[in-house]
């Protein structure tokens, strides 16, 4: 592979976005959503379980294992997010295995609108984790921090 096309992609390793909605959400604008958000249709794996109170709710979880379609879901936030998640520190999203977390509205992203989540607002969101690209020696906190910075 051309070094400067590896070095392009390098960052993320892999990404996973996940929701859970129950029966009174809209299933298929929430689908479309979250194959606009991952750029890749038909990657939605749903599964439903019953909720503690009896409901049934539906968990969808898209897996994204290819780092250009990874990075390329990140960049897709646009840069207000980005610059929000580097305003706000980035080592709070970040844990002990090298993940980068982000939440996001679902509400606003059915209407085609991207905001990270109020965490002092209850509202259902949309959860991603970026696999930071990090060995040995080397800061995932400024891995993540150069790829994000990159992008805004």
């Amino acid at each position: 592979m051309n070094c400067l096309l590896r070095h392009r992609y390098m960052g993320i390793l892999r990404a996973e976005w996940r929701v859970h909605i129950s029966a009174i959400d809209e299933h298929d604008l929430v689908e479309q959503s979250l194959e606009w958000l991952c750029g890749i249709e038909g990657t939605v794996d749903w599964s439903k379980q019953k909720s503690f109170h009896g409901p049934s709710l539906e968990t969808g979880i898209v897996k994204i294992e290819r780092r250009k379609l990874a990075v390329d879901s990140l960049r897709r936030l646009g840069s207000t997010i980005h610059q929000k998640l580097l305003d706000d520190g980035l080592e709070k999203r970040l844990d002990e295995h090298k993940n980068l977390h982000v939440r996001i509205s679902l509400s606003k992203l059915v209407r085609g609108e991207l905001e990270l989540s109020d965490d002092r607002v209850r509202e259902t969101v949309v959860k991603g984790t970026f696999k930071i690209e990090a060995y040995p020696g080397q800061n995932h906190l400024d891995i993540a921090t150069e790829l994000i910075r990159s992008m805004t």
